[in-house]
């Protein structure tokens, strides 16, 4: 979804899901992603989780006519990619949300294009996979600590590698 967004972009997403787990007391991975949905934060108004088995997308975001909102999962998918689609269609809802209105917040006419790195930025925040890379030996067991896919771990490590370099 999209490309590594610009330097104050970038820096608007990560803190947006710094905010996020810092509301929900989310101290170390993983990120109960399907709990901050399940009870989500007064900025997602009427938003609600709908589980169930489609084939068609990992997760998707709507808007109802009644003015509710809800991000449906599909739990045929692996766990793994459930979360990552569920923090996905979290920004889009944040993206769809009065308060991204209020703030005027870049890219808020085409969520998606960010919403892959906002996904990975809220799953994998910078600090902490600094952290835990330090103690861990492998790709595959720092994504098992975060409980991401491995691919989606190598890509957040390009990120936080090309964060260094520029």
């Amino acid at each position: 979804m999209g490309e590594v967004p610009s330097c104050i972009e970038g820096f608007l997403i990560e803190s947006l899901a710094y905010g996020l787990l810092q509301a929900f007391r989310v101290r170390g991975p993983p990120v109960p992603v399907r709990d901050m949905i399940r009870d989500p934060h007064p900025v997602f108004e009427s938003l609600s989780l709908l589980e169930l088995n489609l084939g068609l997308y990992d997760a998707v975001y709507r808007s109802l006519l009644n003015g509710s909102r809800l991000i449906a999962v599909d739990l045929d998918h692996p766990p793994a990619i459930q979360r990552f689609a569920m923090a996905r269609e979290l920004y889009v809802a944040f993206c769809c949300s009065r308060r991204a209105a209020e703030l005027d917040w870049p890219g808020r006419d085409n969520p998606r294009e960010r919403s892959g790195f906002f996904a990975r930025c809220l799953l994998m925040p910078a600090a902490w996979v600094k952290q835990v890379r330090a103690r861990t030996g492998s790709l595959a067991e720092l994504a098992a600590v975060f409980d991401v896919s491995t691919e989606m771990m190598a890509r957040r490590l390009q990120e936080l590698d090309s964060e260094l370099t520029t």
